[in-house]
C-alpha cells in the first residue's frame, strides 16, 4: 500500500522505496521509526515519479531490477531530477554482482549499494548515517581537567562546535558527575592531585552503566610505556597537549559516532529476528504495550491476530522437518508483504505467528485476516516433488473492553484461533470478550467464584497466573527489574484483567488474601532464580490496605528469611491513588520497610500536583511513570516530570519499553542527562 502525501508533519525525514521485495519496506519501516525516518513505499516507478514530485526525500532506495532493459540507473535519476525533485543520498539495490550495475549506481553519485538479498540491519544503519549529518551528532562530553584555564579552553572549543559540556575539576567527585550528567563522553586529564587519570579510568570501568563510554586521555605524555599503562587501564586514546581544536573535535566526533554505530545495530539486532526478518518477540510486545496506552487503540479496525498453521504435526510427519521449516518460512514471506505502515508481525513458534493490524473499521480487519488465509491456501508448495496445500487459521483478539497489557490481548487471540482451529481450521474467528452491564450480580458471582477456587488452588485449569514484564530504569538501564503481573485465567484460557477481578475482590474482602497469594509465590520464584540471576530485583505489587494489616511487616519479615531473600530482597510497589487516601499511613508503612531494607516503588505516577506532593513528602526510592501519562503526554511535559522526580532523589522507572530512548519523543533524546 502507498503512504498518502500530507499525513505526516513536514519536519519528518522521509525515505522513498520501489523496488520488487514487498516485504523489505515491512521488515525495516520499525526499525526506521525507531531513528525518527518515515518510510515511503512506492509499487513502481511511476508511483515513484508522482510521489517523488509532491514530497521531497531525504534518501531514495532503488531496485535496479525495475529499470527498463534501455534505462540506467544515470538515466532514471536524471529524469527524477529533471522533474525538479533534488535526488539526495540514493541506495541502489541490485541483484546481479555485475560490475556494470556497480559503476552504474558510482556514477549517478549513489551514496550506498547492496546486492539483494539485503540484510535489514545493515540497510537501516546505513539509512541512519546518511539521514543523520555529523552537524547534527552533539552529545554530552564531560571534562575532567584540575588546570581550570585548559577545563575552559576544552568547554569552548566543543560547546562551539554543539556539545553539551560539562568540567569537574576534583578528581574524587568525578564519579557522582558521571552518575549524574551521564556523558556519552570523557575526556580525561592524565595527571592530576587525589586521582590520575588512568586509576579514576580503572574505576568508572568497573560500574556496568558505563564500562563502554569512551574516555579520552588530555595529556602531554610523550612516554610510550606510560601511555600504554594508561590505556591499559580501560582508556580508548590519547589527545596531545596543547590541544588543537581541530583535532579534538574530530578526535570527540569519531569516537561518538563509532560508539553510537555500535550500540544502533545492537538495537536494531535486538529488534529483528535474525531467521524470519520479522519482529522480535520481546519487541513486538513492547510494541504491543505501547499501543495498547494509545487513544483510540479500542477501536474496531485495530486487533491481534495469532496466525496458526493447521495440521502442524501431520505437516512434519509427511514431509519431515525440513520440508515443514520451507512452509514456515513461505508463511514468514507472505505475512510482511500483507501489512500496512505501522503494522507489525512477529514469529511466535514453529506453528504460529501474532501480527499488529490497525485498519478503518472491523469490515476490514476482518477482511485483512481472511486475505491472508486465503492467500496462504492459495499458493501450493512443492516440497520434495509433492504438492502440498498450507492453510492456517486466524484468531483476532480485540483491545475494546480495554485490555490492560499485551497479555490479555494476546490470549483473547489465543482463544479465538483455539476456536478457529477447533471447527475445523482454515477460517477467521473474532473474539469478542464479555462485557457486563451495570450492576451485572451474576458476572460478579461468577468471578467471586474463580477468586474463592483460585486462592484455595481448586481450580486445576484455570486459576491465578503469573507474569513477568521487563521494566527500564530511565538513569540505569542496565539494572535487572522484572515487575510481576497476576493474572485470572478461566477455565477456558480467557485471561480476566486486573479492573475486573480486583474490583469485586474489594468489594469481597479478598484483596489482602490475593496480595499474600501472590506474594508467597514471588518470593518462590525469586528464590529460584537467585543463585543463577544475582542482579535480578522483582518488583511485587501489594495494596495499602495489605501493607497495613496487623502483623504483616513481621509476617513479610519472616517470609524473606524463610525464602532465603535477606540479601535479594524484592521491591514493593504501592498505588499512588491507595496512598493519595491515606498519606500519613502510607509514610509510617514506608519508614518501616525503610528499616528492613525494602524499597518501595511508587505506581501510576502522574502529571498533577498531587502525585508531585507526595513524591516530595514521601521520598520514594522508586517511582514508576503512569502508562497513559508515558505515552500521551507532550514530550516537554514529561521531561519535567522526570526531571522533578529525579531531584527528589527517585530512581524513575516505565514499563512496556524495551529501551530508555523509547521512552517519548524529544524527552527521550535529553531526559537521560537532566540535571
Amino acid at each position: 500500500m502507498q503512504d498518502q502525501p500530507g499525513d505526516t508533519e513536514q519536519t519528518t525525514q522521509t525515505i522513498f522505496y520501489v523496488g520488487s521485495d514487498a516485504g523489505l519496506p515491512h521488515r525495516i519501516r520499525p526499525l526506521l521509526d525507531d531513528q525518527g525516518l518515515r518510510l515511503t513505499a512506492c509499487s513502481d516507478l511511476d508511483a515513484l515519479r508522482t510521489q517523488y514530485r509532491v514530497r521531497d526525500g531525504t534518501a531514495l532506495i532503488l531496485d535496479s531490477a525495475l529499470l527498463a532493459p534501455d534505462q540506467t540507473v544515470q538515466s532514471f535519476i536524471a529524469e527524477l531530477a529533471g522533474d525538479g525533485a533534488p535526488i539526495r543520498n540514493l541506495v541502489v539495490i541490485a541483484h546481479t554482482k555485475d560490475i556494470v550495475v556497480r559503476l552504474q549506481a558510482l556514477r549517478a553519485g549513489a551514496a550506498a549499494f547492496f546486492i539483494a538479498p539485503v540484510a535489514s540491519r545493515e540497510l537501516v544503519e546505513r539509512l541512519r548515517a546518511l539521514c543523520s549529518p555529523h552537524a547534527a551528532a552533539v552529545g554530552r562530553v564531560l571534562v575532567v581537567e584540575d588546570d581550570p584555564m585548559q577545563a575552559l579552553v576544552v568547554e569552548r572549543i566543543l560547546s562551539g562546535a554543539g556539545y553539551t559540556v560539562r568540567t569537574q575539576g576534583d578528581a574524587l567527585r568525578a564519579l557522582a558527575v558521571i552518575e549524574d550528567f551521564q556523558p556519552e563522553l570523557i575526556l580525561m586529564d592524565l595527571n592530576m592531585p587525589g586521582a590520575n587519570g588512568a586509576e579514576l579510568t580503572a574505576i568508572i570501568r568497573e560500574h556496568d552503566a558505563f564500562a563502554s563510554v569512551p574516555i579520552l586521555f588530555l595529556s602531554s605524555e610523550r612516554d610510550p610505556v606510560r601511555q600504554s599503562d594508561a590505556l591499559s587501564m580501560g582508556g580508548d586514546a590519547f589527545i596531545a597537549k596543547p590541544i588543537r581544536p581541530d583535532l579534538l573535535i574530530k578526535a570527540v566526533t569519531q569516537r561518538l559516532d563509532t560508539m553510537r554505530a555500535v550500540r544502533g545495530r545492537r538495537r536494531l539486532a535486538e529488534h529483528l529476528d535474525p531467521i524470519t526478518g520479522l519482529t522480535s518477540r520481546h519487541y513486538f510486545v513492547s510494541c504491543l504495550e505501547r499501543a495498547i496506552a494509545e487513544p483510540g487503540i479500542g477501536e474496531a479496525g485495530n486487533g491481534l491476530l495469532l496466525v496458526a498453521l493447521d495440521g502442524a504435526s501431520s505437516i512434519d510427519e509427511r514431509i519431515g522437518t525440513g520440508g515443514a521449516e520451507l512452509v514456515r518460512a513461505r508463511l514468514a514471506e507472505m505475512i510482511p508483504a500483507r501489512l500496512e505502515p505501522g503494522e507489525l508481525a512477529v514469529r511466535l513458534d514453529h506453528h504460529r505467528h501474532a501480527l499488529l493490524l490497525r485498519r478503518h473499521g472491523a469490515d476490514a480487519l476482518l477482511a485483512a485476516a481472511d486475505g491472508l488465509r486465503a492467500a496462504v491456501a492459495a499458493a501450493p508448495l512443492r516440497v520434495g516433488g509433492q504438492s502440498l496445500t498450507v492453510r492456517i487459521s486466524i484468531g483476532i483478539g480485540l483491545f475494546h473492553p480495554a485490555a490492560g497489557d499485551a497479555i490479555t490481548v494476546i490470549s483473547r487471540a489465543e482463544k479465538a484461533c483455539a476456536q478457529a482451529q477447533g471447527e475445523g481450521g482454515d477460517r477467521v474467528v473474532l473474539y469478542r470478550p464479555f462485557v457486563p452491564g451495570p450492576g451485572d450480580s451474576l458476572h460478579e458471582q461468577r468471578i467471586g467464584a474463580l477468586i474463592d477456587r483460585a486462592l484455595t488452588g481448586l481450580d486445576a485449569d484455570g486459576g491465578f497466573r503469573l507474569f513477568y514484564q521487563p521494566i527500564v530504569a530511565v538513569q540505569s538501564p542496565s539494572r535487572h527489574l522484572m515487575e510481576v503481573r497476576l493474572r485470572l485465567l478461566e477455565r477456558d484460557a480467557e485471561l480476566i484483567p486486573d479492573a475486573d477481578y480486583l474490583a469485586v475482590a474489594g468489594r469481597g474482602g479478598r484483596l489482602c488474601d490475593i496480595d499474600r497469594w501472590l506474594l508467597l509465590r514471588a518470593l518462590a520464584a525469586c528464590a529460584v532464580q537467585a543463585p543463577t540471576q544475582p542482579d535480578l530485583r522483582l518488583l511485587i505489587p501489594q495494596h495499602l490496605d495489605t501493607l497495613a494489616s496487623d502483623g504483616w511487616v513481621l509476617w513479610f519479615r519472616n517470609q524473606l528469611v524463610a525464602a532465603g531473600l535477606t540479601q535479594q530482597r524484592p521491591i514493593i510497589e504501592v498505588w499512588l491513588a491507595d496512598l493519595l487516601r491515606r498519606p500519613d499511613e502510607a509514610a509510617i508503612l514506608l519508614r518501616m520497610l525503610h528499616k528492613l531494607g525494602i524499597k518501595v516503588c511508587l505506581l501510576d505516577v502522574d502529571l498533577t500536583a498531587a502525585a508531585r506532593d507526595l513524591v516530595i513528602e514521601l521520598h520514594p526510592p522508586l517511582v514508576k511513570i503512569a502508562t497513559a501519562t508515558l505515552h500521551q503526554s507532550a514530550p516537554d511535559a514529561l521531561l519535567r516530570l522526570i526531571t522533578r522526580l529525579h531531584q527528589t532523589g527517585a530512581e524513575v522507572i516505565v514499563g512496556g519499553v524495551d529501551d530508555p530512548t523509547r521512552v517519548s519523543g524529544r524527552a527521550a533524546q535529553i531526559m537521560c542527562r537532566a540535571p
